[in-house]
């Protein structure tokens, strides 16, 4: 499915119709019986992806977002992953962290994939080889992370998106790897994705849904056949992560919108 750049694309297209899709759908069940249907819930579907400017990676600043509700277990507040209505704060922590001290708030994805490998999420130690490969520049001080788990489209616009691009900006990024942890979460991503490139930061990201990522029409991004909790590849298995990673980063030396880019990668999940 071929995306069309537009001068005029916001972070989603149609926002009064979705809202009140919201209210009067999944929101009013929710106010009424107190459960969710999630049959009633209207995702944004935009048809236009925005411009803009590939990179060249070698050369560029590049940052990890990450919705996989990541936090410092010993200096941060976890998100309220209990929210039924989401948690729209962004957590900061340095991009040399070690992945032992991370913890992870989101309960909307399976956790034994990420708890055996934090790599499958969170690609830290695969980055930090490709600088020192000289494929990436260099990683920005920061790792931004969120829970993805937003079903308020509109406060992903005016909450969530101008915090992380003032620290992107602070940073002097030049280009910016989402990875999405839940279903919900791919929604989010694609959004931010949009609206981190209308404000002239290359983005792209990978994810196990085509169909969802092609939703919200993103500037650039791959999917594979893996599964929520593991979007690069099965946990212990690096060469797949690998070509996850690099296939997706590769995306950021093109000029947006790419068409989302099929990849054939299924991942054997079997944890020993």
């Amino acid at each position: 499915m071929a995306m069309r750049p537009t001068p005029d694309v916001e972070i989603f297209e149609n926002p009064k119709q979705w809202l009140t899709s919201y209210r009067d759908g999944w929101l009013d069940h929710f106010e009424r019986t107190g459960q969710f249907d999630w049959s009633k819930y209207v995702r944004p579907q935009n048809e236009r992806a925005p411009s803009g400017k590939g990179v060249d990676l070698g050369k560029s600043r590049l940052m990890l977002v990450t919705s996989s509700g990541a936090y410092l277990r010993d200096t941060q507040q976890p998100f309220e992953d209990d929210n039924p209505f989401g948690d729209y704060r962004i957590r900061t922590f340095p991009s040399d962290t070690p992945l032992s001290e991370i913890g992870f708030a989101h309960r909307q994805y399976d956790h034994t994939f990420i708890e055996h490998d934090p790599q499958v999420l969170l690609p830290l130690g695969h980055l930090r080889n490709m600088v020192r490969e000289g494929s990436i520049g260099e990683l920005a001080p920061s790792v931004i992370s969120f829970n993805g788990y937003l079903p308020n489209v509109l406060r992903i616009a005016k909450e969530v998106l101008p915090h992380i691009l003032s620290v992107a900006q602070d940073e002097r990024v030049n280009a910016i790897l989402l990875v999405p942890a839940s279903n919900l979460c791919i929604q989010s991503v694609g959004l931010l994705a949009r609206g981190l490139e209308l404000n002239c930061i290359a983005t792209t990201f990978t994810s196990w849904s085509a169909g969802l990522a092609l939703m919200t029409a993103p500037p650039r991004a791959t999917a594979t056949n893996t599964l929520p909790g593991c979007a690069l590849g099965a946990p212990g298995d690096e060469s797949q992560q690998r070509r996850i990673l690099e296939a997706t980063l590769a995306l950021l030396e093109k000029d947006a919108p790419v068409d989302v880019v099929q990849l054939d990668e299924i991942s054997n999940l079997g944890i020993h």
